[in-house]
């Protein structure tokens, strides 16, 4: 992992994405840089004045990361625009391992779409791992739930988890959710699915077990799968949720499934949405 982005916006979600993201390039050795889009009011203002308002605004975003985190080594962007276009352009010039944004900014509050109009754009736009972090996490992670069902988006979830849980010292609790089609059976029934999720699981696992790091295998029955990731997540007090942006249920040419789009809207702990390869 070699840079983690976060969207700054001043508030308090935003400077706690702040504080968790500091906390992984830290523990991961990478560069930290932060975006912050200004909307001055350029077209009542000169030029010069516009220049000089847009760096007193690059000040107060240094005092915020400053007081946040105690650390000046941050690249930092300061950008006049709309908060979606500003990141996502910076996105695509930077291409950031992670981005880190608050779940709900300034003028967002959790409500009927849960999660702030940035935050829902950037899921949908964004063709990097998205880091969506509510207010009063914890920046440390000890304990990371990780939704695998086999497909590509799911493969690139374990691989981004690779470069993570090393680096943090993080248990991963591998999860897959099933309703079973078949009716209950004895663990040594050849149509118990229990034991064949497991061995898919493990399987599946097989990169994050190779480095070392403690993966449990957890095989949930549940309706949906939304519901039994959190259930997981909840019961095992998970300081991370990761998932891939679109599972082996989804529709071909969707970027965002329906499992992600619900974990984004009802998580309440730090999660993570990573694309398929083929998207980033």
């Amino acid at each position: 992992m070699k840079r983690i982005m976060v969207g700054l916006d001043g508030s308090v979600a935003g400077m706690g994405a702040l504080r968790w993201g500091a906390n992984i390039a830290t523990g991961t050795g990478a560069d930290l840089s932060v975006v912050h889009a200004s909307r001055l009011p350029y077209s009542e203002v000169s030029p010069d004045d516009y220049e000089k308002l847009l760096g007193e605004r690059r000040d107060e975003v240094d005092e915020w990361i400053e007081s946040t985190i105690g650390s000046d080594q941050v690249w930092v962007d300061v950008t006049e625009g709309d908060a979606r276009s500003v990141i996502a352009e910076a996105v695509d010039r930077d291409a950031p391992d992670l981005l880190v944004v608050g779940r709900t900014g300034h003028h967002g509050a959790p409500g009927f779409l849960h999660v702030g109009s940035v935050v829902e754009y950037l899921a949908h736009e964004a063709c990097v791992p998205l880091a969506v972090v509510p207010i009063g996490a914890s920046p440390a992670i000890e304990r990371i739930v990780l939704g695998v069902d086999g497909s590509p988006s799911s493969a690139a979830a374990v691989s981004w988890c690779v470069d993570l849980a090393p680096a943090l010292g993080a248990t991963v609790i591998g999860v897959v959710v099933e309703e079973p089609l078949v009716e209950w059976t004895p663990s040594y029934s050849e149509r118990n699915w229990r034991r064949d999720a497991t061995r898919d699981l493990d399987s599946w696992l097989a990169p994050l077990t190779a480095t070392g790091v403690e993966v449990e295998l957890v095989a949930a029955e549940h309706l949906f799968p939304a519901d039994g990731l959190l259930g997981v997540a909840g019961a095992r007090r998970a300081d991370l949720v990761v998932v891939g942006t679109r599972g082996a249920g989804g529709f071909l040419g969707l970027r965002f499934g329906g499992v992600a789009m619900k974990l984004l809207h009802r998580a309440t702990m730090p999660l993570v949405l990573v694309p398929p390869v083929d998207d980033a």
